[in-house]
């Protein structure tokens, strides 16, 4: 079974149609080449699989791939999703 992480960067590589293996957590979203609307289609993603609400300031101090993993599992982790 995979675990929420390896769920997120499929999720991430899908969305943002990066290579799985280039996703790195150290990796800012500027050097993935994520923009907002890169983000937004994730966060959409997510929220549709988890059955989340995401609010919109969730990533507001979000720099690298891992912080940004980290609150989504977070936010899917109170959700209980």
């Amino acid at each position: 079974m995979a675990t929420v992480d390896e769920d997120l960067l499929d999720l991430i590589a899908a969305e943002a149609l990066i290579d799985r293996g280039k996703l790195a957590r150290e990796a800012t979203l500027a050097d993935l080449g994520l923009d907002s609307v890169d983000v937004i289609s994730i966060v959409f993603a997510v929220e549709e699989k988890y059955g989340v609400e995401i609010p919109q300031d969730a990533f507001s101090d979000t720099v690298d791939l891992g912080g940004f993993i980290d609150t989504l599992k977070d936010l899917v982790g109170k959700s209980g999703g």
